[in-house]
């Protein structure tokens, strides 16, 4: 696949966000446009993602939770 070189952080960052490898961000963009359905492996790693940033702000409400309030 052949797309300008300015494009690798713009396409890395947004593959970052969505806590999936830049292949399977590409491989998610490229079914999206054909109107192809989305690869089961690509699925399961934005269900995985879905389920690690569910957890990360569940810890981060109960570190609130537990910080000591000021007077």
């Amino acid at each position: 696949m052949r797309y300008p070189d300015t494009y690798d952080p713009i396409i890395a960052e947004i593959a970052r966000k969505s806590g999936i490898p830049v292949s399977s961000w590409l491989a998610l963009a490229v079914s999206q446009q054909a109107g192809l359905e989305i690869p089961d492996y690509v699925k399961d790693e934005l269900e995985e993602a879905a389920r690690k940033r569910a957890i990360q702000e569940s810890e981060q409400e109960l570190e609130m939770l537990e910080m000591p309030q000021s007077a």
